[in-house]
């Protein structure tokens, strides 16, 4: 059995599609779409489909497609192959005609040394609707040699008449492990900020939404220590709620992890209910895939010290209260309501 794109983990279900469609001669799609957030892998993918395209181990039964190790398969992931062409937008913030028609001008000229040219556009529902209209010609008659892979955040932004010629491709979240193991890849001294500071190593991974790149970003900047203190906030007020006889304490955990702002108070509420659900979900199933928590033993150690009942009301509790803050509701009384429901207080 093949393993299919090596260079990007996770993503099974979109392997498992496309490892049937490879097997074929030539591209199975004259254009793609591929949808996610920033950071997701998709251009990885995009990359890895084009090396995988032209591997010249394609035919093979077993073995890694691409295989990395052929002239095509080095020239594609190194990013200097003449018939890989990225595309983006060169820091505006749309994709404009005159871009869209070069592209158009250079799809004419033949392969260099590859049997197919592919073009990846960066961007692509930053594409103005011109840019759509006039790259649309392409899409509607493009030469034989010629595959198309669009990248973007909302394929909703892209017009109907484009999205109507090409299948759509969406960028699954990667697990907690796996994101790790991306940051170690991508990130020189990662492993020494993961042994030194092993807090803001998990607050950059948990916090990242299964996005690699988030995670990365995340690691070495401001934004990613207040991402762990306010992890650091939240498990304090969650482990505070299972101690009987414990509101006091964490009715002031509360009020300090929200803060004197509606947006702090959404953010810190909103995580605490991914904290909470985590620990619902390990009562009922020990490998549940979890949102907050990276130690699943520390997790399931909490999950016990809550009787069932009580962790059912105070995620009610916790979720409520994240809409009230969204509508503008008192704060304070918010959170007052919030650990009487729960029966905190």
């Amino acid at each position: 059995m093949r393993t299919l794109f090596p260079g990007l983990l996770g993503n099974e279900k979109l392997k498992a599609e496309l490892s049937p469609l490879l097997a074929a001669e030539g591209s199975p799609f004259h254009a793609l779409i591929v949808e996610g957030p920033q950071g997701s892998g998709k251009y990885t993918f995009a990359v890895q489909f084009a090396a995988a395209l032209s591997c010249a181990r394609r035919g093979e039964a077993d073995g890694p497609l691409p295989c990395c190790e052929c002239a095509s398969c080095r020239k594609i992931l190194r990013g200097i192959s003449p018939d890989v062409i990225t595309v983006d937008s060169a820091d505006r913030a749309t994709l404009g005609v005159d871009t869209v028609r070069d592209l158009r001008s250079d799809v004419h000229i033949y392969p260099n040394d590859l049997d197919l040219k592919v073009y990846i556009i960066k961007g692509a529902d930053t594409m103005t609707a011109q840019a759509q209209n006039a790259f649309l010609l392409t899409l509607e008659e493009p030469p034989a040699y010629a595959v198309f892979i669009l990248l973007c955040r909302n394929s909703g932004a892209l017009l109907e008449t484009v999205r109507s010629r090409a299948p759509v491709l969406r960028m699954q979240p990667l697990p907690p492990d796996l994101t790790a193991e991306a940051v170690m890849r991508a990130v020189p001294g990662a492993a020494g900020i993961r042994s030194s500071d092993p807090a803001r190593f998990e607050a950059a991974v948990m916090s990242s939404a299964g996005s690699a790149g988030r995670a990365i970003e995340l690691l070495n900047s401001r934004e990613g220590r207040q991402a762990e203190e306010l992890r650091s906030e939240v498990a304090e007020f969650v482990s505070l709620c299972a101690v009987r006889g414990g509101g006091a304490e964490a009715m002031g955990a509360l009020v300090r992890g929200c803060g004197n702002t509606r947006d702090g108070a959404v953010r810190f509420l909103s995580s605490a209910a991914d904290a909470v659900r985590d620990l619902s979900v390990i009562k009922r199933a020990q490998d549940a895939p979890l949102l907050f928590y990276a130690d699943r033993g520390r997790a399931a150690e909490l999950s016990d010290r809550f009787p069932s009942g009580r962790l059912v009301a105070l995620y009610d509790a916790v979720s409520d209260a994240v809409d009230a803050a969204g509508r503008g509701m008192n704060i304070r009384l918010t959170l007052m309501s919030l650990l009487s429901d729960a029966r905190i207080i």
